[in-house]
Parts: C-alpha cells; sequence; structure tokens
C-alpha cells in the first residue's frame, strides 16, 4: 500500500504525465488513455482524475496514490482467502465420499 507520508507536499501536488504514471506506478498508458475515452464517452469517471488541456493529459500524484490505494486489495475485509475456502470444501468431499 502507497503511504501518501513517505511523500513530501511538493511531490503530492506535482502533475505527472501518462508516461510518468506508468513508470512510477505501473498503469500503462495504454489503460490510461481506454479510461480516458471511456470517461469522455459516458460522462462517468473511469479510472483516476484527470487533467486535459488540449493534447496534453495529467495526473496528479496524490490522486493516483489515493485511487491505487482504493483498488489495492488488502485481504482484511475478508477472514479466508478463496484458497483456504477451497482447501475446506475439498476436505468435507473427502470427509463425505469417506462416510458413503
Amino acid at each position: 500500500m502507497l503511504r501518501l507520508e513517505d511523500y513530501l507536499p511538493h511531490q503530492l501536488r506535482q502533475m505527472l504525465t501518462p508516461g510518468q504514471v506508468e513508470k512510477e506506478f505501473g498503469l500503462s498508458k495504454a489503460t490510461l488513455k481506454y479510461w480516458r475515452e471511456c470517461s469522455k464517452d459516458t460522462g462517468v469517471l473511469v479510472g483516476p482524475q484527470f487533467f486535459n488541456d488540449g493534447n496534453v493529459n495529467l495526473y496528479q500524484r496524490k490522486i493516483i496514490i489515493l485511487y491505487v490505494n482504493s483498488k489495492m486489495f488488502s485481504g482484511s475485509e475478508t477472514s479466508e482467502t478463496r484458497e483456504t475456502a477451497v482447501v475446506k470444501e475439498t476436505n468435507q468431499i473427502r470427509k463425505f465420499k469417506k462416510k458413503s
């Protein structure tokens, strides 16, 4: 998880190009472009908020950090992982088969 505290205030306000976002956060330029196009087509924001001035698309670093954190799966929301659930289910099936 990215921490806002790890950045200085001026770094959080810095505007990044799609190429810089890709390099720093791993969100590809193609994905960012697709999200912008969907947002413009539907009028509903898809992906992180962006600034568009003609041919220039910019993203504020803080917005990207908040977006990435909001989409990050932490695992703390559930008490067991999918794999654990599958193992438990498999063991129950085995127990059932042995009894019958």
